[in-house]
């Protein structure tokens, strides 16, 4: 198989990126929308900010925070053009935790792109963020009938614990896999003999 060139599969890429920027405004310019330029300017421009980061991303940095960004940038630009084109009903205001719950899975998605493979440090706050962004849209539509104040007042401690509990299988998981280890006491002791121990002692 021919193999050619890292600018020919970067010219590939930006390609393929236009052509789906290009397919989407085609989509919602053959929908009726709203005639102010100005909602539509924000929004192409979150897309197009998203757009450069997930390129220079794959091309060259391969940043798990550079990917998440342009991933979230070009998801907020996208479902706001949808939003403030009409094309999906209410507005951004009840939207909003639509954002979160994206948050999580552009963080679990950045994080497997980058080492390949699922980790738990990326794949519990990706869950975390997914869950709360569900919690924040059932307040959001009004779903729940409670004030979230009250929510708050009276689920916050839990949610306290059980992200504490995530955090610390977080360090037990990455422990087993990373293969790093807490010395002991004895362990110390050794190593600090070590070091004042003359070099030229045979013992």
């Amino acid at each position: 198989m021919k193999k050619h060139p890292a600018v020919f599969y970067n010219t590939l890429l930006a390609v393929g990126i236009l052509s789906i920027i290009s397919g989407f405004l085609l989509f919602v310019s053959s929908v009726e929308a709203s005639d102010n330029f100005r909602s539509f300017l924000v929004p192409m421009l979150l897309i197009l900010c998203g757009a450069v980061f997930l390129y220079f991303t794959m091309c060259f940095t391969n940043s798990t925070f550079h990917l998440f960004l342009g991933m979230e940038l070009c998801f907020a630009g996208v479902f706001s053009m949808l939003v403030v084109q009409h094309i999906l009903p209410f507005s951004l205001r009840e939207w909003w935790p639509v954002f979160v719950i994206f948050s999580g899975f552009a963080f679990f998605c950045a994080g497997l792109y980058r080492h390949r493979k699922i980790l738990a440090a990326y794949t519990l706050p990706s869950i975390l963020l997914v869950v709360l962004g569900l919690l924040f849209l059932l307040f959001s539509f009004h779903a729940i009938t409670i004030s979230f104040r009250s929510f708050v007042a009276i689920f916050g401690p839990f949610v306290l614990i059980a992200g504490g509990i995530a955090l610390v299988i977080i360090f037990q998981i990455q422990r087993k896999t990373s293969g790093f280890s807490i010395p002991d006491e004895a362990d110390e002791i050794e190593s600090e003999n070590g070091a004042f121990r003359d070099p030229g002692d045979g013992r």
